[in-house]
């Protein structure tokens, strides 16, 4: 296995996009005090690629950064101009937001399209700064790692940056420490943070944490960690129906809670608990009581969970599972994954052992406010959640061709479909039985290409 540090030089000289990147950074700072507009996915490694590209912005090309973190995941034109009308820019950096053709639609309103993502490809850009590992085959990582692959190349990587990123690829699944295993592209970096930070990687009985799928006994202060900042991008949700929280933006709020962490600079290897952790962050409170709240739906949910998984069939030796099942009271507004396809992720070990099955896939059918939100998770790469979503999103759009809010996508393992009001549910429903179907019938006799 290569070192971290090898594997950075290595890709910035085999890898097009790694070097287009580190080339429109160095033209950002032959102008004068330039301004960037970041908008960057709301979730953790969405999180952690803005926190370290605004450091890198800042300390590289003395630039004024703007960081955006919508709910949706795509950018979509009106978007963008509503955020341009009273603003001019330099660059518009994209991370963690998806790898679509239509990006370059961008470059008549902003002078510089720069793309950081690690998502498979929905449509290739041809004509924006694209670093993405994973754009022509299948390459698991996390955005925050490539942000701080750039960050490190150009020799501005720091502890802070360090855990930004490792925090990231934990929120992505890209590594499990109580598990000792990582995906390919992040062992290397994983590899250095156990060297640096082995207060975080230690195995410990406590109580499972969301990202625990395979011993729900043991856990890691790492897993601990960032679940809290997790579950904190819900806040906003929380704050819907519980009048003690007071937080406008969950995403934002994690964003500036972690930017000013790291502005102290706190020795995070002397951390022993993650009571150590939160007492060094400026609004300890809220998260604590966002995380109480947090800790009574997933309780609430893995009953409901555990009752209502009802197997389909078997695809090329996955068993199939669907979950119908509402998300707390707090997420039906949820425009995103909030807690319930998490909760279907801890019942993936439970069904192999309860089935007999060598791997399994949990789908979560879940009604929600926009109309239906449908997660994939699981199916051992024989049985890919990216492709069963982007498919079913394919098909309702044919259905439903004048209806708007229609998409679906995501890995192999992981991967959301969502159909807005007012598609019928069982018009959902039915496209969803019938693309199981046909896989289990092909799967019969040929391996599925899905």
């Amino acid at each position: 296995m290569m070192l971290y540090s090898e594997q950075v030089q290595h890709l910035s000289a085999t890898d097009k996009g790694f070097v287009h990147v580190l080339e429109a950074l160095k033209s950002l700072k032959k102008i004068k005090s330039p301004r960037v507009l970041n908008f960057s996915h709301n979730d953790l490694d969405g999180i952690g690629s803005a926190v370290i590209m605004r450091r890198l912005l800042q300390q590289y090309t003395n630039a004024e950064v703007v960081t955006k973190l919508p709910p949706h995941f795509r950018l979509t034109a009106p978007e963008l101009q509503r955020a341009l009308e009273s603003d001019s820019f330099d660059m518009l950096l994209l991370t963690d937001k998806g790898t679509f053709d239509y990006y370059d639609d961008f470059l008549g309103m902003v002078k510089q399209v720069v793309i950081i993502d690690h998502h498979p490809n929905d449509g290739m850009p041809k004509r924006c700064v694209l670093f993405n590992p994973s754009a022509e085959q299948s390459v698991p990582s996390a955005a925050s790692l490539l942000c701080h692959m750039v960050s490190n190349k150009l020799k501005l990587a720091d502890e802070c940056d360090d855990f930004a990123a490792l925090l990231g690829c934990r929120g992505d699944f890209a590594f499990d420490p109580v598990q000792k295993t990582s995906v390919d592209f992040v062992k290397p970096f994983v590899t250095r943070m156990q060297e640096e930070f082995s207060n975080l990687f230690e195995p410990r009985l406590d109580r499972a944490t969301i990202f625990d799928i395979v011993d729900r006994e043991r856990t890691a202060l790492i897993n601990q960690i960032a679940e809290v900042l997790h579950v904190s991008c819900l806040a906003h949700m929380y704050a819907r129906v519980h009048e003690n929280i007071d937080v406008d933006y969950g995403p934002g709020f994690v964003f500036e809670t972690l930017s000013a962490f790291l502005s102290k600079r706190v020795k995070v290897e002397k951390f022993h608990s993650l009571s150590d952790f939160m007492g060094s962050l400026p609004d300890e409170k809220k998260l604590v009581s966002v995380f109480e709240y947090y800790k009574r739906d997933w309780d609430l949910l893995s009953r409901r969970a555990e009752n209502a998984s009802v197997l389909l069939g078997e695809i090329n030796g996955v068993g199939i599972y669907i979950l119908f099942a509402r998300e707390a009271t707090a997420m039906h507004g949820a425009p995103f994954p909030a807690l319930l396809p998490y909760v279907a992720s801890a019942r993936l070990e439970p069904l192999k052992r309860e089935s007999g099955y060598p791997h399994t896939m949990v789908i979560v059918f879940c009604p929600k406010d926009r109309g239906v939100h449908i997660s994939m998770r699981g199916g051992g790469e024989l049985v890919g959640c990216g492709a069963m979503c982007s498919e079913l999103a394919n098909r309702m759009q044919k259905l439903y061709p004048e209806q708007g809010g229609i998409g679906g996508g995501g890995h192999d393992r992981a991967a959301e479909c969502v159909v807005d009001r007012p598609v019928p549910m069982y018009a959902v429903m039915h496209e969803l039985l019938m693309l199981i179907e046909e896989m289990v019938k092909k799967s019969k006799g040929t391996s599925s290409s899905l």
